[in-house]
């Protein structure tokens, strides 16, 4: 195994650590500071608006370079170390897997016990209150956070070794050539 290949497994699940982050909690913030924003009487600047939807496409942007530039990354930071590392007889796909479906579990077990507290106390909410009206107590960021995480985690596990064969086997056609 090479430890740039390494490297560049560590970087690319932080970039998308680093995005699912900046959708599942930066992006609601915005949205209802948007929506305060326009609710607002106060005849301000339309940067006032433009600022935080720049900051969180810069962050969007910032995650997928980070993708991107992996490999020129992990080569400079690898650059004057030796680089076999003796890992088994693990390939970069092996590699993939374990990252891919370990973060994958990561994202269930942390947030499956916050979707089960929050399918039961909406249960609850329905159940006692008549109508609608209990949908206006609810705080859906907050379910919401927990939910697109919890399937991120599911999506991970579950394709996590198809998407690792299918990049080892990019990366390798990348590093030939």
């Amino acid at each position: 195994m090479n430890i740039q290949s390494l490297v560049v497994i560590v970087l690319r699940l932080m970039a998308l650590d680093f995005l699912l982050r900046v959708a599942v909690q930066l992006t609601p913030q915005v949205l209802s500071f948007l929506h305060l924003y326009e609710r607002s009487q106060l005849e301000t600047s339309r940067s006032f608006i433009a600022f935080p939807l720049l900051v969180l496409a810069g962050l969007v942007a910032a995650a997928v370079i980070l993708w991107f530039l992996a490999v020129p990354i992990a080569r400079s930071v690898t650059r004057g170390v030796p680089q076999d590392l003796s890992i088994g007889a693990l390939a970069l796909a092996d590699c993939y897997t374990v990252a891919f479906i370990g973060v994958g579990l990561f994202y269930i077990c942390s947030h499956l016990p916050q979707v089960l507290n929050w399918g039961h106390y909406l249960f609850k909410m329905s159940a006692s209150s008549p109508g609608t009206s209990w949908k206006e107590q609810v705080q859906w960021y907050d379910v919401s956070q927990a939910v697109i995480t919890l399937i991120v985690g599911v999506v991970l596990f579950v394709n996590g070794r198809r998407w690792a064969v299918a990049l080892a086997r990019r990366d390798t056609l990348t590093a030939q050539k």
